[in-house]
């Protein structure tokens, strides 16, 4: 799994659930910016909410996949700080 070394195949699998959610909010994310871009109106709590749990569920990473995750919701992070910006007052 994309060079990361996981003990067991129960680590696996908790490996690749996290990353499939992470890649979810990316594309939650790429709709969210895509809205923003055409001036649509979006409210970031949910998606604040959503990331706050996919945060709290990749404190359970497998030690194998920790630094693999951890680059992933960095880079959500700052998927929704750029929407914050764009969404911020001129």
């Amino acid at each position: 799994m994309d060079g990361i070394d996981i003990g067991t195949t129960s680590e696996a699998r908790q490996a690749s659930v996290l990353l499939a959610a992470i890649d979810a909010m990316e594309a939650t994310f790429a709709v969210a910016e895509a809205l923003v871009a055409e001036r649509r109106r979006i409210d970031l709590g949910g998606l604040e909410v959503e990331m706050e749990r996919l945060c709290v569920a990749c404190l359970a990473t497998p030690r194998g996949a920790a630094s693999a995750v951890r680059a992933r919701l960095e880079g959500l992070l700052r998927l929704l700080d750029r929407l914050r910006a764009a969404l911020a007052p001129p």
